[in-house]
Parts: C-alpha cells; structure tokens; sequence
C-alpha cells in the first residue's frame, strides 16, 4: 500500500513556523565554566594543604605518602588518576545497564567507543587526553525515568566515595605499594568532595552535582533532559520519520531548551518535514539545527554541519552551499557510518564528480540496518541521490 504523506502535512500545520533559540552569549558561557573549573582547582590545593598540616593524624599519614619528588611518585599519581576516573565512570555505566539503559556510546582519553545496532565502533581522537564520559539514555520513558536518571547520575560519586575507603584502608594497612594506594585515596578524596559542588547552568556540561540536583528538582533541565531522550528515542524505537507521534512532535518543536537538545529536536523535525514532503518546513528547521549546532560539542556540530550540505545537494540544488559547508566538515569525525557515506557522496556530487560517488552510495547503503523502518527513510536519501548522480 503506498505511502501518503500529505495527512501529516495538514495535521501539524501549527508547526510551520519553527521556534529558532534566542542568540546565547557562547563565549561567556565558556569563560564561566573555565573560571568555576579553576576555583575548583584552587580550593582542592587549599583543601589539600590544609588537611596535611591540621587534619586526622590517618589523612595526614595518607597525604604524607603521596610524594611528586620523584618519577615513579608522578606516574602513581597519574596512574592512580586515570584508575578512579574510570572506576568513577564505571559506575555510572554498570547503574545504566542494570536500570535498562540504552548504551551510546563512551570515551577514554582519545579513544570514543559508538554503539550502532549492536556493534561496537572504536576510533581514536587525537588530541582528546582528557576525555572520559559515558553516553546511555533510558528505554521507556516512563514514570521511573527520573529516579533511574538520579540512581545512574548518583552511581559515580558513589563508586569514588567507596574507592577512597578502600584506597585509604589499603594505605594505612601498608599494603604495597602504599604510595600508588595513598594517591588513589587522595584523588578519589577530591572526586567525593569537590564533585558536590554544582557547576554553572551556563557551562557547556553539567556536572554530577549540577545534573542530580536539576533532576532532584525536577526544574527546567529535567525537561530539557526529558525532551531529548524522548527525541532520541524516536530512532532508537525504528519508527519512520513520517510515522513520528504527532502529540509529540508538537510537544518537541514548542520546546526550547540547551543547545543540544535544540539540534537534536531541529534534526528530527528535519526528517519528518522531508518525510511528509514538507521540503520548505524541512528548510527552516535545517536552519534551526544549524543556529543550535553553533554551540553544541564539535561532533554534533560536524554532524549538523554535513546534514545541512547534504540536504542543499538533495533538496535545495545548491551546490555551492553545500561545498562551503563540506570545507568545514571533519569527514572522520562523522557517525554513523552510512552518514560518513552519503556526505562523501554529496560532496563529490557537489564537486560535479558524480561518476565517483556511486561507491559511496553502495557503502552507505550496505551499513544500513535491515528491518528498521527509520532506515527506510534513509534508504529513501540515498535512492534520492543515486537518482541525482544517474541524471
């Protein structure tokens, strides 16, 4: 049975118009966030002094043993930092996966780990050293969203706290090496205590303390938080774009909220407007998803960026456009596999090279998902183009 697009053409048509986000101080934002980072820094040497000359005779003697007179003290030490930083992180993946949580993804220094449809993707990020952030989002989004989101949000403090005891018992028992146990009791100290302090709203990423108390709440993050999951969630159920809950939909475009969750509801308003053959509905919210990525981390500003230059080869026929947006995409940066494809595609298309896009349209073709009616809709895209590169 064919397709009809044009009910949900008539049915959302307050939708016309999309909310475009109020312009953002970006800048401010990211000065306030490095300046909360070094207060934070200041306090812990502070704190750190302080206890070494006039804390419990047992913090002393852990504080004492850390020494950063020697090579093998400042390896324990960065040893001992990257061990309860991934046990910090740890926690809150093992809380995610028992509450039935959706694994996106996670980072380790340079290396970002991407989960597509139960395959694991590991690629290396130069220059990212000091990265480490684990990405899941509920299934079902239900009433025990936000209790599950505070159990998983708490999971890491909690994880630290239980590493500094048992750090600290290892150190005053003198079991070797004492000085890499005593660092491990010092570092997790700082994560425990220091990570109570809640950053800014204005900082590009919340903290724990930030994100459980917005949670705790239940205040405007919550269902900015809210907002995006549910977002999400709409691929991640494989539901066709044309076929996205229309209550929903309403609910989402009204919406303004951080940045991110702006791009990530501006792109799936962009595939429902394409889906129902709205393309000039589609063109406004490309434009939205866009203003948003502008503050957005750098890959889902690349994303964003190659989605647009795709979107002037596919829909608008604007060629040079879309090669100026192409000059700024970072094509290794691109996830999932098949939008690295169709962006290489576009762009040797932009570049009137057609003959050698045909490759790339077979790969993205191949890293498609079977039996996924969202990636139907990607089919579609790329049917779009081949037909694009036959004319």
């Amino acid at each position: 049975m064919p397709r009809s697009h044009h009910t949900y053409c008539v049915a959302v048509a307050p939708l016309s118009k999309p909310p475009l986000a109020p312009a953002e101080t970006f800048q401010t934002a990211r000065t306030e966030e490095l300046r909360f980072h070094l207060l934070l820094l200041t306090a812990a040497v502070l704190i750190g002094a302080l206890l070494q000359v006039d804390g419990p005779p047992w913090l002393r003697a852990i504080f004492e043993a850390v020494r950063l007179d020697s090579l093998a003290g400042l390896l324990n030490l960065l040893l001992a930092f990257l061990a309860s930083i991934l046990a910090h992180e740890l926690g809150h993946l093992c809380a995610a996966l028992y509450l039935d949580f959706t694994l996106m993804g996670a980072a380790l220094g340079p290396f970002q780990l991407d989960v597509w449809h139960s395959k694991f993707i590991v690629c290396f990020r130069a220059g990212q050293w000091t990265r480490c952030s684990v990405s899941a989002i509920p299934r079902g989004l239900d009433d025990s969203w936000r209790g599950r989101m505070l159990t998983v949000i708490a999971a890491g403090p909690i994880v630290s706290l239980l590493c500094l005891l048992a750090s600290a018992c290892l150190a005053l028992n003198q079991t070797a090496p004492v000085s890499f146990w005593s660092s491990c009791a010092e570092v997790n100290f700082f994560l425990a205590i220091l990570g109570l302090v809640p950053n800014s709203r204005s900082a590009a990423v919340r903290n724990d303390a930030a994100f459980f108390l917005a949670l705790w709440r239940n205040a405007a993050d919550a269902q900015d938080v809210l907002r995006c999951h549910q977002a999400i969630e709409l691929t991640l159920r494989g539901l066709r774009p044309g076929d996205f809950p229309q209550p929903l939909l309403h609910e989402l475009s009204s919406f303004t909220g951080r940045p991110y969750t702006r791009l990530i509801v501006a792109q799936r308003m962009v595939e429902w407007a394409i889906d129902s053959g709205d393309i000039s509905l589609a063109s406004a919210w490309d434009e939205a998803a866009l203003s948003a990525s502008v503050h957005c981390g750098p890959r889902p500003a690349n994303r964003a960026l190659a989605e647009s230059a795709c979107f002037d080869v596919l829909f608008r026929e604007d060629h040079p456009s879309a090669l100026h947006k192409f000059a700024k995409v970072k094509f290794a940066l691109l996830f999932p596999p098949s939008l690295a494809e169709r962006a290489h595609a576009a762009y040797l298309v932009a570049r009137k090279l057609s003959e050698q896009a045909s490759g790339h349209i077979l790969r993205a073709q191949y890293h498609l998902p079977h039996g996924d009616c969202y990636y139907n809709f990607e089919r579609s895209l790329l049917d779009r183009l081949h037909r694009i590169v036959l004319s």
